[in-house]
């Protein structure tokens, strides 16, 4: 089997669960090769990147609890047509910053520069929160992610960070400086929120 036939039948069986998620999960098929994902509708065309620099990062399971279900349908609703200012600012988000900062990254990827990669990490939360908060807040506020990503002691071992896929209190990603950093970070993290769960990923 291709990777795209995993793919697609990894997404047509998550498609039979409450959740309906999308296709972005599906990009696990690649593993620690990174991948641009571009969709139009039902198609999506990948680009696999190359990496002139190694790239550390930190997964961190939040131990929280978050309602994928109610996320994904209060946005859905700011589609096709926003009727309010918080349905058009998600999708001012969704389309025109999303795709710039993504863009960015990408260019950011490829060179291994990842003090950029950071900075666009923390400027898409920013984003995130400003534009796409409101529209689900009871989900989204998420404590616990941003308790995480304004952790004084990570301060000096991390360039950047964000929530996860449809956010809220699941799973953060913060991008280190280097792997005695992701070492650190992993153990402040031990130390300071035992509830939660980092493991470390490096992009080569």
């Amino acid at each position: 089997m291709t990777i795209r036939s995993e793919m697609e039948f990894a997404y047509l069986g998550e498609r039979t669960t409450p959740s309906l998620c999308g296709r972005m999960d599906q990009a696990c098929a690649y593993g620690n090769r990174p991948i641009l994902m571009i969709f139009d509708g039902e198609k999506i065309d990948l680009l696999e990147l190359k990496v002139n620099k190694d790239l550390f990062f930190v997964i961190v399971d939040l131990g929280g609890s978050k309602n994928t279900q109610e996320i994904l349908q209060r946005l859905n609703q700011c589609y096709p047509f926003a009727t309010n200012p918080i349905q058009q600012n998600v999708q001012k988000y969704f389309g025109p910053i999303s795709s710039k900062i993504t863009q960015a990254a990408v260019e950011a990827i490829q060179l291994g520069d990842a003090q950029l990669i950071g900075a666009l990490m923390t400027k898409a939360q920013a984003e995130f929160d400003r534009h796409v908060v409101p529209a689900c807040p009871e989900q989204l506020i998420a404590k616990k992610l941003h308790t995480l990503l304004h952790h004084e002691p990570l301060r000096p071992y991390i360039y950047g960070g964000k929530g996860v896929g449809s956010q809220g209190n699941g799973t953060a990603q913060l991008i280190v400086k280097n792997q005695e950093s992701q070492r650190e970070a992993i153990e402040i993290i031990k130390r300071d929120f035992p509830q939660m769960q980092a493991l470390q990923l490096t992009i080569f």
